[in-house]
């Protein structure tokens, strides 16, 4: 049985702050036709975490400081309980694919994990965005679909340069920091 150590705590709790801290001091707002978004690098920690932590608790971190960035920002208060569920699920998997791929290349196998972890998140982020937008807002099929390209294309250049970040420091704090 996998133990929750004081280790293991402590290293959740580091990984929740860097995740909020990235994504609300080092980030850039950006105006585009359908509103406002924002290029961050809270994502590199959330993949990060996941890798490092496991995939529970790299999900719980990623979920957790995305959902407190959200819940300290007026613009994005609402949206907390779906970044949660989506920023959770983009550490578990990265976590996932980390611990459970078999790869001799660890280099490889950190940036499979976190590839897959930030395409699950591209993917649940539209999804969300998509039915919002249909639901709550009333889009037209063709004004959604504007927004959500706009998003896939901020999202995945974001995604681009988390997962190399994420990658080449994954190895590196991997050896140092031992969870087992």
């Amino acid at each position: 049985m996998n133990k929750l150590t004081t280790k293991k705590i402590t290293y959740t709790g580091l990984f929740i702050a860097l995740v909020f801290i990235f994504s609300a001091f080092f980030q850039i707002p950006l105006k585009t036709p359908m509103g406002d978004t924002r290029f961050h690098l809270g994502n590199v920690f959330c993949l990060l975490g996941g890798i490092i932590l496991g995939p529970g608790l790299g999900g719980l971190a990623a979920g957790l400081g995305s959902a407190i960035f959200d819940l300290t920002n007026p613009l994005y208060f609402a949206s907390a309980p779906f970044t949660f569920i989506n920023k959770f699920m983009m550490g578990f998997v990265a976590g996932l694919v980390f611990h459970k791929v078999k790869m001799k290349n660890e280099k490889l196998r950190a940036a499979l994990a976190g590839l897959c972890g930030q395409v699950t998140y591209i993917v649940l982020y539209l999804l969300y965005t998509f039915i919002k937008n249909k639901v709550a807002m009333g889009l037209s099929f063709e004004a959604n679909m504007v927004e959500v390209v706009q998003k896939l294309g901020v999202s995945s250049i974001n995604g681009i340069i988390s997962v190399i970040v994420a990658s080449i420091f994954a190895i590196a704090v991997a050896k140092r920091v031992k969870m087992d």
